[in-house]
């Protein structure tokens, strides 16, 4: 824990975007109706993540990482699920403006739509018609090619630290396996 202490902002981006999704989600189950604020914590939120991806594939590629294999995976999947509870909550704010979306009426309408996006599957059943839409659509595009990127690099970063481990032992022959 002493790693957090030294570089705390790990922990920083998935709080704070935890407490904006809650945020969205609470506003939007009250009836309350205001877009641009939920469009700038929305904003808000993406960017603490993306400067949370980019900050752990940096240290990563630079191995000057503070934290665990096991922490970086847990934070990294943490900030995935909130990357698609952001979306997917934003998806269902756009859904209320005519004209930006069809086919889109339901939060699980909005997380299948999130997840058919990250994907890159796209059925077509839901799709973007309005210039916010197609924005925060292309946004999502983006944002997933920093998330993949982030992903491969940290699993992969996981698989050398096994096999280092898995190198660095001796079997009962004084042979390394």
């Amino acid at each position: 824990m002493d790693s957090i202490r030294r570089h705390p902002a790990i922990l920083i981006a998935p709080l704070v975007a935890a407490a904006v999704i809650v945020l969205l989600i609470g506003i939007r189950i009250s009836g309350a109706s205001y877009p641009w604020l939920q469009g700038v914590t929305f904003t808000i939120a993406l960017a603490l993540l993306a400067v949370a991806f980019v900050d752990m594939l940096v240290r990563d590629i630079r191995r000057t990482h503070l934290h665990t294999i096991g922490l970086r995976i847990s934070i990294l999947g943490i900030m995935v699920l909130e990357a698609v509870l952001l979306f997917a909550s934003i998806y269902l704010v756009i859904a209320d403006q005519p004209g930006e979306m069809t086919g889109l009426k339901t939060p699980l309408d909005a997380a299948y739509f999130t997840m058919t996006t990250l994907m890159t599957i796209g059925f077509g059943d839901i799709s973007a018609e309005g210039q916010i839409a197609r924005g925060v659509v292309l946004t999502q595009m983006i944002f997933t090619v920093l998330l993949l990127s982030a992903s491969v690099r940290l699993f992969s970063s996981l698989v050398r630290s096994v096999a280092r481990e898995a190198g660095s032992h001796d079997g009962p022959d004084g042979r390394r396996f």
